[in-house]
């Protein structure tokens, strides 16, 4: 029984370190978008196999670390990015394939400095399904390309990197919205729910000691 006590113990407190290394983390934010504020998403191009779409004059701020791009599927494939200025690769990165929904995170090696005028390449390998791009219509000139092909206009991305926060010093302003839209709003909602975690661990914890011989 002493063993058991022992591992469960270690157990939780293996969690209670993992929780700590999370809050200690800033959380990733947007630090470039090139999405019209309010503008609705359209479809500017649709595929059932690979392809691969250029978009030019893009920004890049400091400490670029992924890019979100506006693609839509309902099983995504492997998708591939590369940016480069001036003749001359920057970054790129690759995601594999599983993910679902109408953007896909593509993390690449942190920027050290703003790049402006660089070109963005999407690729992607589809089989079998459909990959949506979405953004918004522009003129042919200034619009995303599939090889000398236009598309109907330009690819939304967004340009993520590291906040300057911590999870642990967001905590305050996160429960606060949490409390927000109850049937009895107030940061209450976040400590009954946190004392009820704690007391369903307790229990648990309690019963299997309990069913040890």
């Amino acid at each position: 029984m002493r063993r058991v006590t022992l591992t469960l113990v270690l157990g939780l407190a293996g969690v209670a370190c993992a929780i700590g290394l999370t809050l200690a983390h800033a959380p990733t934010t947007v630090a470039r978008t090139n999405r019209p504020p309010g503008q609705p998403e359209q479809e500017i191009a649709s595929s059932r196999e690979s392809s691969r779409y250029c978009q030019a004059d893009e920004t890049l701020p400091r400490g670029t670390s992924a890019l979100r791009v506006w693609l839509d599927a309902a099983y995504g494939p492997r998708v591939t990015v590369e940016v480069s200025a001036h003749g001359r690769r920057i970054a790129s990165g690759q995601r594999g394939s599983g993910w679902i929904g109408g953007a896909v995170t593509v993390p690449v090696t942190p920027l050290a400095r703003t790049i402006s005028e660089a070109s963005v390449c999407v690729s992607f390998d589809a089989r079998d399904e459909t990959v949506i791009a979405q953004g918004n219509p522009t003129p042919a000139a200034s619009a995303t390309r599939d090889g000398t092909e236009a598309l109907a206009g330009r690819l939304w991305i967004e340009y993520l990197r590291p906040g300057s926060r911590s999870w642990a010093s967001l905590a305050a302003s996160t429960a606060q919205r949490m409390g927000f839209g109850r049937a009895a709003p107030g940061i209450w909602v976040v400590f009954a729910a946190l004392a009820l975690m704690a007391a369903v661990l307790a229990l648990a914890f309690r019963l299997v000691l309990s069913e040890l011989p």
